[in-house]
């Protein structure tokens, strides 16, 4: 039913409020949100008129009429440009569009005949104040660099900046001039030689000054120190000697002087590694920078071969030893963790039933630790040899515990987990089988004839299934891997099912019929339920759209509400009810 009415609103509305929506874009004006100031109709006349009318003989009138002739020009070409996007595939929008452009194309042709010329002198001209992009006539422009060309990079050093940013100043002005005069007169024969000076002029930087302001930049980004915005301390000179004079000197033979040598290092080194990702992703294609480059990736590969695996081996160390107190998750540091969980494991479980959840618990914390620390652990020094020794010890601790203290504990785990009630933590008011006793007596007992106890049945069933459902995830994500868990899994598993079977699709018509005569003062979308609203839609649609424009409007107003309100309401009930048969039939 619902398809049904959206298609007929689709062929029969959707064609006719586009075209009422053209007929509104063309004659509105600006006061109405338009570009155009008194709708299609005037601004088309406007141009036309200027066309047939001429230039003014009298010059005090010509920038005056240049303007608004431009202005009108302008205003048409953007709103047929938003015209021809939202309508420029329905046949009634055709006419306008073809009228607009043939307009368009009047007034470039009268536009290129008489006016082009003086538009490009006084664009070649004008100075900012003027509202150029260029401070002064584009002719002083070109002169500026042609002659910072030829002057060439001050011997001087203390002038070469000022130098090269006046050359990259004019050199930008002339870019975004350039750009900006091929869009309004690239097509102008008259044009092209003014295009053709400026782009010699801006080939001539690029040639001569840009190699030289490269060259610089590199000499200036290798000799700049923090203080200058680098990430070098004093330059790069300065870093590569740390560097080198501390792989020369080696680890120094007091002890408590390794950790700060080995820091200072590391932090040369590290900022050595980001200047350089920086330096070669500007300036590794120049040769100029060759050099800097080859010094600085030397100076890393021999501390990676002096100091790499005598940094990893010094680190591995500490993260083995580190205790709590110094940040780990280990109590005691990693050979004290593993001890303690060999021995746990060697002594077996308790005899005395009273121990055996605490021995089981520090059991299971012990391991989640030394899984948690593992993790750390090789994601830092996974390609280390020197690790290798103390990944396996863990590991092996971890399957001894696996294999000789869960296969065993399973089952008691397991009966535990089925035996637990909420007071235990467990989802389940009074444990695995109370709940599955009630949950399939309910279902045998079937949903109440009497309506007044529906609502209650259903969503305490629904509570149950919930239930039974959040408690199976839990128990086979900790024991789905045991053979031993199988048949607790199948025993919920055939109960959610025959609650499908025997209760779903029942549930699922009283749902569906509750949300078909749900009103709006019961929280649904539509006023007075599904099949009202449907009914006085059809009806609007076989009344057909009214000959008189204002009551016809209001008819499109209507129609467009109850439309609106179809969809929405239709959405949300497919998200809900499309895989459901009950919901299909409703869809359709």
């Amino acid at each position: 039913q619902v398809e049904e009415a959206l298609a007929h609103y689709k062929k029969e509305i959707v064609p006719k409020l586009i075209n009422v929506e053209i007929d509104k874009a063309v004659s509105a004006k600006r006061a109405e949100g338009s570009v155009l100031e008194y709708g299609l109709r005037w601004e088309l006349e406007q141009v036309r008129n200027g066309i047939k009318s001429g230039v003014p003989t009298d010059s005090r009138y010509v920038d005056d009429y240049i303007k608004k002739m431009a202005d009108h020009n302008s205003r048409l070409v953007q709103w047929l440009e938003v015209f021809k996007s939202n309508y420029g595939d329905q046949p009634h929008a055709q006419p306008f569009i073809q009228d607009t452009e043939a307009a368009l194309a009047e007034y470039k042709a009268f536009f290129s005949s008489k006016f082009s010329k003086i538009y490009i002198d006084k664009h070649v001209q004008a100075k900012r104040a003027e509202g150029s992009i260029l401070e002064y006539s584009l002719k002083w422009h070109l002169e500026q660099v042609h002659n910072g060309i030829k002057a060439g990079i001050p011997t001087d050093a203390r002038y070469v900046d000022e130098f090269l940013n006046k050359m990259k100043t004019q050199n930008s002005l002339l870019v975004q001039w350039l750009e900006d005069f091929k869009a309004k007169y690239g097509d102008e024969e008259y044009a092209q030689q003014f295009i053709q000076q400026v782009e010699e002029a801006l080939a001539s930087y690029k040639k001569e000054i840009v190699p030289k302001l490269i060259n610089v930049e590199i000499d200036k980004a290798v000799a700049a120190k923090r203080a200058d915005g680098s990430i070098l301390e004093y330059g790069l000179n300065w870093e590569l000697e740390q560097v080198n004079n501390g792989i020369k000197g080696g680890l120094p033979s007091d002890h408590n002087k390794v950790d700060d040598y080995l820091k200072k290092m590391e932090a040369h080194k590290n900022r050595l590694v980001q200047w350089l990702e920086d330096f070669k992703s500007r300036y590794e294609m120049y040769e100029k920078a060759s050099e800097s480059i080859k010094k600085t990736e030397e100076t890393l590969a021999a501390y990676k071969s002096f100091l790499g695996a005598k940094v990893a081996k010094i680190n591995i160390d500490k993260m083995v030893n580190a205790r709590r107190a110094d940040g780990s998750i280990l109590e005691y540091g990693l050979n004290y963790e593993v001890e303690q969980q060999d021995k746990a494991i060697t002594a077996g479980i308790p005899k005395d039933e009273r121990q055996v959840d605490t021995y089981l618990d520090n059991l299971a914390k012990r391991n989640g630790r030394l899984r948690q620390w593992l993790e750390e652990f090789k994601l830092q020094y996974d390609e280390e040899e020197y690790a290798y020794q103390f990944i396996n010890k863990v590991e092996a601790v971890m399957k001894r515990y696996q294999e000789d203290i869960m296969t065993k504990m399973v089952p008691v785990l397991m009966n535990k987990a089925r035996a637990a009630r909420k007071a235990d933590g467990s989802i389940l008011e009074y444990g695995l089988k109370n709940e599955l006793d009630n949950f399939l007596s309910a279902i045998e007992k079937g949903i109440p004839t009497d309506q007044r106890h529906v609502d209650e049945f259903l969503l305490t069933l629904n509570r149950r299934r919930s239930n039974l459902i959040q408690w199976l995830e839990g128990f086979k994500s900790e024991y789905g891997d045991y053979k031993e868990a199988a048949a607790t899994i199948q025993e919920v598993q055939d109960a959610l099912s025959l609650f499908k079977s025997k209760i779903g699709s029942k549930m699922t018509k009283v749902a569906v019929d509750k949300a078909r005569v749900a009103r709006r003062a019961d929280g649904s979308l539509l006023e007075y339920g599904f099949d009202n609203h449907v009914r006085t839609l059809k009806e609007k649609l076989d009344q057909g759209l009214p000959p008189k424009a204002d009551v016809a409007s209001q008819w499109l107003a209507d129609v467009s509400k109850l439309n609106s309100a179809l969809v929405q309401w239709t959405e949300t009930f497919r998200s809900t009810y499309s895989e459901e048969e009950e919901g299909q039939a409703t869809l359709h």
